[in-house]
């Protein structure tokens, strides 16, 4: 009997290659199938990571936010008390809460004109675009550049009709410059009322002069009271004024938008546990009771080198 046909040498050589070019094919498939598990449990991971810090955020923010006018009260003599950073130490990480007087700003809104109602008809804005033009000459922008972009502030502002969200909007004016928002910019915010930010003349610092400028005050006078503010802080707008060297009635009434308390407070907290980092900034309405938040943001942290 004779035996099958036998492969010749040639023929065995390409039967090999192609079982190990099967084989690198299955094992280059395995690879990258290890590769995408593994990519997704690190996703896994990290996600859970992110959720647990949120959750230690939401609840710094809490705890936080429920001491605020024990704080605030603390404040009125003592500055330091609610500059002070607040550490919680909380399961799984440490929790810092940060405050800070968010109402020493001029309010970009405050150039917004209210909607008209058949009631009221057409009201003006609360804050005029000469008061802030003001603001503008004395953070060192000049008169006639100050005056053409605060004008067309407030005719953007009345154009859109829109409270801004955010003061870098600003930037996106007509003739703002990056120079500009050098100057101008750390003296601006965008609190969600139509309303002049009223000054807590006890939390103000000399490079906010520009803010009493824009009320109608001396710039070089405001900075001379800010400097001599007594150890406990002034207890009226009047004792500031009288500090000034100005008169209520020449300051254009500037004593009724200055007062000894805030209304807005930020919260910045800052969250660090085993796996990750991670940062919230807030907007606090502490007129309301309890205090509301009325905006927030993540934000990324640097890593210490």
């Amino acid at each position: 009997m004779n035996a099958g046909p036998t492969a010749s040498p040639s023929e065995r050589g390409a039967a090999l290659l192609a079982v190990l070019a099967m084989v690198v094919l299955l094992a280059g498939f395995a690879t990258a199938g290890l590769s995408r598990l593994k990519a997704a449990g690190d996703r896994i991971s990290s996600a859970q990571a992110q959720a647990e810090a949120q959750l230690l955020a939401s609840t710094g923010v809490t705890m936080a936010v429920s001491i605020i006018s024990r704080l605030k009260a603390q404040s009125r003599n003592n500055l330091a008390v609610i500059q002070e950073p607040l550490t919680f130490d909380l399961p799984g990480g440490k929790v810092t809460a940060r405050f800070r007087d968010g109402g020493n700003c001029f309010n970009l809104n405050s150039l917004a004109r209210p909607p008209a109602t058949t009631s009221t008809g057409e009201t003006p804005a609360a804050a005029r675009p000469q008061d802030f033009a003001r603001l503008l000459t004395a953070s060192g922008i000049p008169m006639m550049e100050a005056t053409s972009i605060s004008r067309a502030t407030a005719n953007r502002l009345a154009q859109t009709g829109q409270l801004w969200a955010d003061p870098t909007e600003w930037a996106a004016i007509p003739g703002v410059t990056a120079q500009h928002w050098a100057l101008a910019g750390p003296l601006l915010c965008a609190l969600p009322s139509r309303e002049t930010a009223a000054l807590n003349i006890n939390s103000l610092t000399p490079d906010k002069a520009p803010l009493l400028a824009a009320m109608g005050l001396g710039a070089d006078e405001a900075r001379r009271a800010i400097a001599a503010r007594p150890a406990a802080g002034w207890s009226s707008a009047s004792d500031f004024m009288g500090s000034s060297g100005s008169r209520t009635e020449e300051a254009g009434g500037a004593a009724e938008q200055l007062g000894t308390s805030t209304r807005w407070m930020t919260l910045a907290i800052e969250v660090k546990t085993a796996k990750i980092r991670i940062a919230r900034d807030l907007l606090i309405d502490t007129l309301e009771q309890p205090a509301a938040v009325v905006s927030s943001r993540w934000r990324a942290v640097e890593e210490a080198s």
